[in-house]
């Protein structure tokens, strides 16, 4: 499955996303996966080339850096991969035709976003042009770091208005463990938001059926 971890709008939790979902799926359904790092930040490939060093025990996944401009050459590779998972952590932006050929190669795109007005306005451009790119992919919308302190007015608006180009998540709420994440393993404190996040994400979209 080629899953797409993607919103143009920054700070929505993208690279974080992508390493607790490959977690979840590594530890927790002992699936096989690999992260395509094609963030200009390269913040996950740094993070686990440093990890692999300081921890004894062979990685859970590989981790590729990669430019978007490279994704073409190495789709018949990616392709040809039996089982397991690929997840992209893709840049904060869709200014460049580059971008075109891996949304389009996507399976499913998990949205991070925020119930706040600014972003849920960059959310739906971003869907709105991923679709007309790819009318086929599935769209996943991930609520994140969400404060049980916190009225979210929009939320219920939002909510329909996305489900018109995809489904919402159970939302992961705020966690100090957020904060302290790795990609060797999942934290006692947040493994049960994660299941209930990621196992809705699993079932509807990623499990073989």
């Amino acid at each position: 499955m080629k899953i797409v971890v993607a919103n143009q709008k920054g700070g929505v939790g993208k690279s974080t996303t992508c390493i607790l979902l490959a977690n979840y799926l590594a530890l927790e359904k002992k699936d096989n996966v690999i992260i395509l790092d094609m963030d200009f930040q390269d913040s996950i490939y740094s993070r686990w080339e440093k990890e692999k060093e300081l921890y004894a025990n062979e990685p859970l996944y590989e981790v590729i850096k990669m430019e978007v401009e490279e994704y073409p050459k190495y789709k018949v590779h990616i392709d040809s991969l039996q089982g397991g998972h690929v997840i992209m952590d893709m840049p904060g932006r869709l200014d460049t035709n580059e971008l075109i050929a891996v949304y389009q190669d996507a399976e499913v795109i998990v949205c991070p976003f925020a119930y706040e007005k600014m972003t849920f306005e960059s959310t739906m451009f971003f869907v709105q042009v991923a679709k007309h790119v790819n009318p086929q992919v599935k769209i996943v919308f991930l609520p994140n770091r969400l404060k049980s302190s916190v009225n979210y007015e929009l939320k219920a608006a939002v909510d329909e208005q996305l489900t018109q180009f995809g489904t919402v998540a159970p939302a992961l709420p705020d966690r100090v463990g957020f904060q302290r994440i790795d990609t060797v393993s999942i934290s006692s404190d947040i493994r049960g938001v994660l299941d209930n996040s990621f196992g809705y994400i699993y079932n509807e979209y990623l499990e073989t059926k």
